[in-house]
C-alpha cells in the first residue's frame, strides 16, 4: 500500500521550498519526498538540506550543494516504518525559510504542519538600508529645503546620525547574507558597491564633524560632504538595484 501526504508552506519573498509532498511504500520500505522550490539557478539557489524524522528521531539528514531542477524533484531514501509511527520531513532553502510536512502511519493523514522558518538574513539587511537611506535622504534635503523649520540643523544632524547608525550594521550585514539565486558575479558587484557605499557615508560623515574647525577652507570641506553625500546617495540607488538582481526579485 502507497501512502501520499503533502503539506504547502511559504513566505513573503518566495524561497522556501513551495510544497512537499511524501509517498511511502509500505511493500520496499521507501519514502519518496517530492519538494516543489522554484528557482531561477538550481546550483546557487536550492534545497541545503532534507531531514525525516521518525517518532521524533532524526533518521535521515542530508546536506546538498544544489537541487536537481529549477522547479520539482524528488529524493528517495529508505525508512522502513510500522503502524502507529509519525514521520515528519523538512526541506529547508539555502537562502533561508523551509517547508514541513507530516503523517502517521498506516496511512492516514495526521495534521499537516507548516513551518514558514527562519526570516532571510537578506530582509534584515534592506529593512535596515532603506530605513536608514530615508532617514540620510530626509537629513541631505533639510539644508535645501527645510531651512524654515525650527530647529532644522538639528534635525538634520540627529537623522544623519540615525541614517547611519541603520545603515552601517546593514553594510556589515551584506557579508552574512547568502545572495546565491544570481551569478557570483552579481553578488561581488553588490559587496564592492556596499564597500564604497560604507566609505562615501564615513567621508560624508567625517567632512560634517571637521567642517566647524576647518577655518578658510570650511566652504570647500562643505562641497567635499555635500558631494560624498550625492555619491552615497547614486551607490544606493544602483546597489538597490543590484541587490534585487541577486536575490532573484528583478
Amino acid at each position: 500500500m502507497t501512502i501520499l501526504v503533502f503539506a504547502t508552506t511559504g513566505i513573503a519573498a518566495a524561497h522556501p521550498p513551495a510544497r512537499i509532498q511524501l509517498v511511502y511504500s509500505e511493500q520496499t520500505g521507501e519514502l519518496v519526498m517530492t519538494v516543489t522550490h522554484d528557482v531561477a539557478d538550481p546550483a546557487t539557489h536550492f534545497v541545503r538540506q532534507a531531514e525525516i524524522r521518525k517518532n521524533g528521531e532524526t533518521v535521515i539528514s542530508e546536506r546538498y550543494s544544489s537541487q536537481p531542477s529549477t522547479d520539482t524533484f524528488t529524493y528517495r531514501y529508505m525508512v522502513p516504518l510500522s503502524p502507529g509511527d509519525e514521520v515528519v520531513a523538512t526541506a529547508e532553502c539555502n537562502i533561508g525559510g523551509s517547508a514541513t510536512a507530516r503523517f502517521i502511519m498506516p496511512g492516514q493523514t495526521g495534521t499537516i504542519t507548516t513551518k514558514p522558518g527562519t526570516t532571510p538574513l537578506f530582509v534584515y539587511h534592506a529593512i535596515l538600508m532603506v530605513t536608514g537611506i530615508v532617514c540620510i535622504l530626509t537629513a541631505g534635503l533639510l539644508p535645501v529645503y527645510g531651512k524654515r523649520i525650527s530647529g532644522w540643523y538639528r534635525l538634520h544632524i540627529i537623522l544623519a546620525i540615525t541614517g547611519s547608525i541603520l545603515v552601517i550594521p546593514s553594510v556589515i550585514l551584506v557579508f552574512r547574507v547568502p545572495y546565491l539565486s544570481a551569478p557570483p558575479s552579481i553578488f561581488a558587484a553588490h559587496v564592492v558597491l556596499g564597500l564604497l557605499l560604507l566609505l562615501s557615508l564615513l567621508a560624508a560623515l567625517l567632512l560634517a564633524l571637521i567642517r566647524s574647525r576647518a577655518g578658510p577652507r570650511k566652504a570647500l570641506i562643505r562641497s567635499a560632504h555635500i558631494w560624498a553625500g550625492r555619491t552615497f546617495i547614486v551607490l544606493v540607488v544602483v546597489n538597490i538595484l543590484i541587490g534585487l538582481a541577486a536575490v532573484g526579485i528583478i
